[in-house]
């Protein structure tokens, strides 16, 4: 079976996914890598959307509407006692050095750049200042890194695409492991005999459903409220469905 059949198996039937836990781990692997990929489509089209605004409009709204900032040691660092909002035709900048607002307050704003205390979150994806540089930069050296980059553009995205990319793939890696700790758990209830490394596959297919899920939302521009918990339910539910799907342990008998 192809990968992309998977993914549309993994949409619906558990008892697919339960049987997917034989191939082998290449394969799942590399299905995680296309499913990652496909999560971000919505988070791509956004950041494309907001860079074109700020390469042409972000040099005159950091001189004229936002205050001097500048980001030292990791941290920001704002001329402004508060939170500061420009709302733009196309997106939102908010610089706020005090630690009041969250990324989580981001989560699914793809529309919003927001300097805040320790971390720049763009289209709802954040990032630790620390990431980038150790030196200090501060607001007029962005604006005058807009001006001369505006025509690198797309070099621009193509890193910023990368570094999402790894960063996605870090956190997906991670979710299936734990997942995969949890089918164990899952299938010890349930009495089912389930190695790590079978439950690793099923976890990698499990979290199709929320995944894409949540890919359309993006699309469309929704938010759902308390969409982590959303997102990690949906997936235990596939994944407590799958393992259902497995045989259970042949109970043993007495020697005579």
């Amino acid at each position: 079976m192809d990968v992309f059949k998977q993914l549309w198996k993994s949409l619906y039937s558990p008892k697919d996914i339960a049987r997917f836990r034989f191939q082998g781990i290449g394969k799942t692997i590399l299905f995680l890598f296309i499913l990652i990929l496909l999560s971000l489509i919505p988070t791509a089209i956004k950041v494309t959307q907001i860079g074109n605004s700020i390469f042409t409009q972000g040099q005159e709204i950091i001189q004229s509407k936002l205050p001097t900032f500048e980001v030292q040691d990791g941290a920001l660092i704002s001329s402004s006692n508060e939170p500061v909002k420009v709302n733009h035709s196309d997106f939102t900048v908010i610089v706020d050095d005090s630690g009041e607002l969250q990324p989580e307050n981001f989560r699914n704003q793809f529309n919003t750049v927001a300097l805040l205390q320790n971390e720049v979150v763009v289209a709802g994806q954040q990032y630790p200042y620390s990431m980038f540089s150790s030196a200090t930069f501060n607001s007029d050296d962005i604006s005058s890194l807009l001006a001369s980059l505006n025509g690198a553009k797309v070099i621009i995205f193509t890193l910023i695409f990368f570094v999402m990319y790894v960063f996605s793939s870090a956190l997906m890696f991670l979710k299936v492991a734990i997942f995969a700790a949890i089918g164990l758990l899952f299938a010890n209830l349930l009495e089912k005999k389930l190695t790590y490394r079978h439950s690793f596959r099923i976890a990698a297919y499990s979290v199709v459903l929320s995944t894409v899920f949540f890919m359309i939302v993006g699309i469309i521009g929704s938010t759902i409220p308390a969409a982590n918990f959303v997102n990690w339910l949906v997936t235990s539910i596939m994944l407590h469905l799958a393992i259902k799907e497995i045989p259970s342990r042949k109970p043993r008998t007495n020697a005579s």
